[in-house]
């Protein structure tokens, strides 16, 4: 199995880096009305999706995969939460322009092999005014090796650096790009330090157990007893060990004009 299919088979909710805690201190910051018309792009088993609908936005969540789909499906269906749920590609989004208040991605545009089409298909799919919030990790540093085991271990063809990132952005069409600041809101910053929040790649990070404990994930019990999946596991923690210096992560913020 590859990386995306063991996070389906273990129903993970929040793979990203950051987890679910840094989901909750970024929406708690910038806020979420009632009736924000808000699309989730790779949404996997549907723990954010979930997470906005219960703040009152409407919520379209999209994936690739069937199988995160019904997972996520199932977990709205446990919370009695109405999310429209539809499969597609970030580079070919299948809805219409001009529609949603907010596009939200986590780790999910480092997998594109071109992420400035998905950019720009995010850009398409919001209002004017509307804002992309893409979560991703990033390279603080060169290593000869970081790339190619990171294609190894989960598939992604490249690695930006935090400056790439808002460049490609930029180039999608998007203005006033840049990086959330925890504890700031959705204030401007020029430089987003490392290792900010708590997650992959993070120094300073204390995990929190309480929301990382998910009651609304559904696991295939079979994929434990796989040793691929073990395996995996094994060498993701020590992957992140070996390049804790080298990455880091962070949301960054840009507006449709």
């Amino acid at each position: 199995m590859n990386y995306h299919e063991i996070i389906a088979a273990v129903g993970e909710g929040s793979a990203h880096p950051g987890g679910y805690q840094g989901t909750l201190d970024f929406i708690q910051s910038v806020g979420v009305v009632p009736g924000m018309r808000v699309l989730e792009v790779g949404c996997g088993t549907g723990r954010t999706a979930c997470l906005l609908a219960q703040l009152g936005a409407q919520v379209t969540a999209m994936d690739q995969s069937v199988i995160m789909l019904e997972k996520a499906e199932r977990r709205a269906q446990q919370q009695q939460l109405q999310i429209e749920w539809i499969q597609g590609d970030i580079t070919a989004i299948p809805l219409r322009s001009d529609t949603y208040d907010a596009v939200i991605a986590e780790s999910v545009t480092v997998f594109a092999a071109d992420p400035v089409k998905a950019f720009r298909e995010y850009h398409r799919v919001l209002r004017k005014g509307g804002e992309a919030w893409d979560r991703e990790l990033y390279r603080t540093q060169p290593h000869p090796a970081l790339e190619r085991e990171m294609r190894e271990l989960y598939g992604n063809p490249h690695l930006p650096d935090a400056a790439a990132w808002m460049r490609m952005m930029q180039d999608a069409g998007f203005r006033s790009v840049r990086p959330w600041v925890p504890g700031t809101g959705a204030d401007e910053s020029e430089n987003p330090g490392p290792n900010t929040t708590q997650g992959q790649g993070g120094k300073n990070s204390s995990f929190d157990w309480q929301n990382a404990w998910d009651p609304h994930r559904f696991l295939d019990l079979e994929a434990l007893q796989d040793p691929a999946v073990r395996t995996f596991f094994k060498e993701n923690e020590a992957f992140l060990q070996r390049y804790r210096n080298h990455l880091s992560h962070g949301v960054f913020i840009a507006e449709k004009y």
